[in-house]
C-alpha cells in the first residue's frame, strides 16, 4: 500500500514538472512582463523602470555645414548690398559735383559777358613811348587780360574798376584756378598791383587760359591786342577789339568756348550805341 501511494505521488509530481498548465503558462509571462517591483520599509512598491531607448520628437537641427553655407551665402548678399549702397552714393556725389560746375560756368560766363560788355574805351595819358599820347587802358595777352571796364553792383562795388582776368595759383597748392582780380580806379593810366586788388574765383582747378581778340577792321582772330602787324601809331585812339573768345582748359569741366563782344560804355565812347550803369567818375 505504502508503495502504491508513493507510486502515485511520484507519477503526479512529474506530470506536474513535464507541462504546466495553460492559464499558468499565462500568468507566468505576464508576470515576466510586468516591471519588478520592490517593496520598502513602508510597503510601497517601487518599480524599477528598466532602461528605455531615447524618444526623438522628429526635429531634427542644422550641421556644421549647413551652418557654414548659410553663412557664406549671407556675407556674398551683404557684399552685394555694401557695394550696391557705395555706388549709389557716389553716383549721388558726382551729380551733385557736376550741377555744382555747371552752376559756377553759367555764373563765370555771366560775369565775364558783364565787364566785358562796358569796357571803357576813355583815353588815357599812354606809357608807352612807341604809342599815341592817349590810348585806353587795354593790355590783352594770349593767356591775360587787363582792362578798365564797369563791375556789376550785385558783388557788392559797383562802378569803374581795374579789372583782370588770369590763371593763378591756388593758395593751397592745388592747381590753377581762373581768377577775376579788380580794384577802384583811380584815374591813373595803369596798374599793376594785382595782387593787392580783390580776386573773383570763376573755375578751380584749370590747367590754362587762352585768350583771343577780334579785328572788326579785317574780321581776324589774333591772339593779342594790337594785331601784329599794325602799328600802334597807326591806330584810332579808341580802338578795341570787337570780340573776346575765352578758352578755359579744366580737368574736370569741358568749358565750351565763349565769345564775349566788347562794348565800349557811352561816357566812355560817346560815338556808341550802348549805356553805362553801375556808377564811376566822369569827366
Amino acid at each position: 500500500m505504502n508503495r502504491l501511494a508513493l507510486s502515485a505521488v511520484g507519477w503526479v509530481e512529474r506530470s506536474d514538472t513535464h507541462q504546466p498548465h495553460p492559464r499558468e503558462a499565462t500568468t507566468n509571462v505576464a508576470a515576466r512582463a510586468r516591471p519588478a517591483t520592490i517593496s520598502n520599509k513602508n510597503n510601497h512598491e517601487i518599480v524599477a523602470h528598466q532602461a528605455r531607448p531615447a524618444i526623438h520628437s522628429g526635429l531634427a537641427g542644422f550641421t556644421l555645414i549647413e551652418v557654414l553655407i548659410a553663412l557664406a551665402l549671407l556675407s556674398l548678399l551683404m557684399l552685394v548690398l555694401t557695394g550696391a549702397m557705395r555706388s549709389m552714393g557716389q553716383t549721388e556725389d558726382r551729380v551733385e559735383q557736376r550741377v555744382e560746375i555747371a552752376d559756377n560756368y553759367r555764373a563765370a560766363v555771366n560775369l565775364l559777358r558783364d565787364v566785358l560788355g562796358r569796357v571803357s574805351a576813355r583815353r588815357l595819358r599812354s606809357l608807352d613811348a612807341s604809342a599815341p599820347p592817349e590810348m585806353p587802358f587795354f593790355q590783352a595777352q594770349p593767356d591775360s587780360l587787363a582792362w578798365i571796364g564797369v563791375m556789376p553792383a550785385r558783388y557788392g562795388l559797383g562802378g569803374r574798376h581795374y579789372l583782370r582776368l588770369a590763371v593763378e595759383s591756388a593758395p593751397n597748392g592745388g592747381g590753377g584756378q581762373l581768377v577775376l582780380r579788380y580794384a577802384p580806379w583811380t584815374g591813373e593810366p595803369a596798374f599793376s598791383n594785382w595782387g593787392a586788388a580783390q580776386a573773383q574765383v570763376l573755375a578751380a582747378p584749370v590747367n590754362a587760359l587762352a585768350l583771343r581778340y577780334l579785328d572788326p577792321a579785317s574780321g581776324q582772330w589774333s591772339p593779342v591786342w594790337p594785331p601784329p602787324g599794325l602799328a600802334v601809331a597807326d591806330m584810332a585812339p579808341n580802338r578795341l577789339p570787337s570780340a573776346v573768345a575765352v578758352q578755359v582748359d579744366a580737368p574736370d569741366f569741358a568749358w565750351p568756348p565763349l565769345i564775349a563782344a566788347v562794348l565800349a560804355t557811352r561816357v566812355s565812347d560817346p560815338s556808341t550805341g550802348g549805356t553805362s550803369s553801375g556808377g564811376g567818375r566822369r569827366q
